[in-house]
Order: C-alpha cells, then structure tokens, then sequence
C-alpha cells in the first residue's frame, strides 16, 4: 500500500516520475461493486480552499444532480455528461479521454495548465511536466 491519505486530488502517471514528491499507488479500488483495482504514481495536490466545496461534491457524487443512483454499478453515458457539466461549471474540463476513465472512487480531469491553475492557483509545479498525466480525485470506494 502506498503513504497516500485518501480522500486526495492528486496529478496521476502510470509510470514512475524522476520529480519529487511522488508516491506510489497500489491496488486503489475503485469501481462501485465491481471492485476494480489500479496501480499508479500519484503528487498530492492541494487545491485553493475556494475549490474544497467542488471536491466534497464530487467525493459525494454531488455532481449527478437529480439522477438518483451513483455509480456503484458503473458509469452512464448521462452520469458522464453531469460530471463534465459540473467541471465546467467550476472553471475544470476534462477530454474524452479522461471522462471515459470516470468510476467511482477514481474522479478524472485533464492535467493542463488551466485545470491547475483552477484548482491550485498555480499553473505549473517546479519540475513536472504535465504531458501524459492526469489530474483526479481519489477517494473510497463505497462498496
């Protein structure tokens, strides 16, 4: 297991970064009921107190407005389309790519200058290269 303190926005790699501060993640589970696993590299991010609410509602799945079901059994074409408006509405965006890997306990948003500086007030960190990462919410799975 990885030193990593959940719930945490975090930029994501699949492969080890030379900067510091990263840390591994092995077997976060996500996915609702069906329980899925993933190993990654994540960097702690920490997001303006202005931008805390948005997180909490998303760790809530806040974001699904009046649909009632969240997404322990997976994810919906609509569920998807209520996440990417909720970003939007907070200044955040997030590709096709990214959207597709939407499950509960692992929340994505595209890794870009302006997503950063939305979240953190900072539109680089010191030694890190954005291409290839991903910005996303970890949190419990709820199952």
């Amino acid at each position: 297991m990885s030193d990593l303190k959940l719930p945490a926005i975090v930029l994501l790699s699949s492969t080890p970064q030379e900067a510091a501060g990263w840390l591994p993640v092995t077997q976060h589970v996500c996915g609702g009921f069906a329980r899925k696993t993933f190993d990654a590299y994540a960097y702690v991010l920490k997001v303006l107190p202005t931008m805390q609410e948005m997180i909490d509602d998303i760790l809530f799945e806040q974001f699904l407005g009046d649909i009632t079901k969240g997404l322990d059994d997976g994810v919906s074409d609509k569920q998807r389309a209520e996440y990417r408006g909720f970003l939007l509405r907070h200044g955040v965006v997030v590709s096709d790519a990214n959207l597709a890997t939407l499950t509960q306990a692992v929340y994505p948003m595209d890794a870009s200058e302006k997503n950063l500086q939305a979240l953190t007030g900072k539109a680089s960190i010191k030694g890190i290269n954005l291409e290839g990462l991903q910005i996303a919410v970890l949190g419990d799975n709820c199952c």
